[in-house]
């Protein structure tokens, strides 16, 4: 008989809610499921207060598929008023190339959001603002922009890929260093930021907010031990047959699910 996976009871899952922070993947993807605070965190980082986005197109996780190859799961999307796309990205480990995944995850925003027969004038503008509890281009700045420049003139070329890294270890004082602070704080109320004050203390005390997030928390676990048999796998070159194999016995995953986790990062 398949042994019944250990549920979390509510006290324990309560106290798991109480200590995380914005910049805890599970609960910034719940957060950001609000699009009021998904405008608000937008128009602090793009320093443009009356920035509007859609709202009908905001999401606290999003999967992007591209046929073949490695798909990616970005943790917060939106798209402008102008035909513009914003992916915000939590990053607390600091154990991969972070510029070279800032750049394939804006390639693979890129593809998803073109269309046959698409003019490359006619490609969106992305912002890719990935924010890190670690300085990941160690220039001691709470926040960088970097976009692809001419080397010999310094001008840029506009190619429409905008990177803007921000870091809570930043030590000036300004309005996004105050925001990225309140990210390390597992009771957020600030009235210098009102939504996602708002937000994040609904998610920590109204009952209905507070089951969502033990939900989302219990299928994040699920998915990074998932995540974590795969890569383990994969060092001792177990194939993707037998990984497949393993997973669907152990977690009683569907062909589809199997076939996802294989995919995307």
């Amino acid at each position: 008989m398949k042994e019944k996976k250990q549920r979390k009871t509510n006290a324990e899952q309560l106290s798991i809610v109480e200590k995380l922070r914005p910049i805890d993947d599970g609960f910034f993807e719940v957060m950001m499921e609000d699009p009021d605070t998904c405008e608000e965190l937008l128009q602090i980082f793009m320093e443009k207060a009356d920035l509007k986005i859609r709202k009908d197109t905001v999401t606290g996780q999003k999967s992007i598929h591209i046929i073949g190859k490695r798909s990616i799961r970005v943790d917060a999307y939106a798209e402008g008023e102008e035909d513009v796309v914003y992916n915000i990205e939590i990053q607390k480990a600091d154990n991969d190339n972070h510029v070279k995944r800032v750049r394939y995850n804006a390639s693979a925003i890129t593809v998803n959001r073109s269309e046959p027969g698409d003019r490359f004038e006619h490609v969106q503008e992305v912002y890719i603002i990935y924010v890190s509890n670690f300085d990941v281009l160690q220039n001691g700045r709470t926040i960088s922009h970097a976009e692809m420049i001419c080397k010999e003139t310094g001008e840029s070329l506009q190619d429409g890929l905008h990177e803007i890294y921000v870091t809570t270890t930043g030590k000036e004082d300004s309005k996004i260093a105050r925001l990225m602070k309140e990210f390390l704080n597992p009771d957020m109320n600030n009235p210098e930021f009102p939504k996602t004050s708002r937000r994040v203390q609904a998610m920590k005390h109204d009952p209905k907010e507070v089951a969502i997030v033990c939900k989302a928390i219990e299928e994040y676990a699920d998915k990074r031990a998932i995540k974590d048999v795969i890569d383990e796998l994969r060092v001792f070159g177990v194939t993707n047959e037998q990984i497949a194999e393993r997973i669907k016995i152990k977690y009683n995953l569907s062909d589809d699910q199997i076939a996802a986790y294989l995919k995307t990062e």
